[in-house]
């Protein structure tokens, strides 16, 4: 069982892509990961991606910005749930990032617009 960035806990089938991880040392108790199916011909498997310890990661920028990024993408503006603990820190970190990214966004906009009014 996994707890969510969504609030929820998810029940994780056996599957030998994540014993395989394990295996090698990744998820870890208090480690962040992300689990995706994926498609190999026919048959389906589980993508692992852990990016570590997960209060080691709210200090990861990087990370950030990419979520924020493809949040801004997709027309999605994350909203702080009001949630505390580790699940809160994320939710504050993920927004104030976007805000920040979106921000400069808007302000390169405003400038390139005000540079073709001229």
């Amino acid at each position: 069982m996994l707890e969510g960035v969504d609030a929820r806990v998810h029940f994780i089938e056996y599957r030998p892509e994540v014993e395989g991880a394990r295996t090698s040392g990744l998820l870890r108790p208090n480690a962040f990961a992300r689990l995706r199916r994926i498609r190999i011909g026919e048959k389906e498997a589980v993508r692992v991606e852990d990016f570590g310890d997960s209060e080691a990661l709210l200090k990861r920028r990087s990370y950030f910005a990419t979520e924020a990024r493809q949040l801004i993408k997709k027309g999605i503006s994350p909203a702080e749930e009001g949630w505390g603990g580790w699940l809160g820190r994320y939710q504050s970190v993920l927004r104030q990032t976007y805000m920040e990214i979106h921000d400069l966004i808007v302000a390169k906009h405003r400038s390139c617009a005000a540079d073709r009014s001229r």
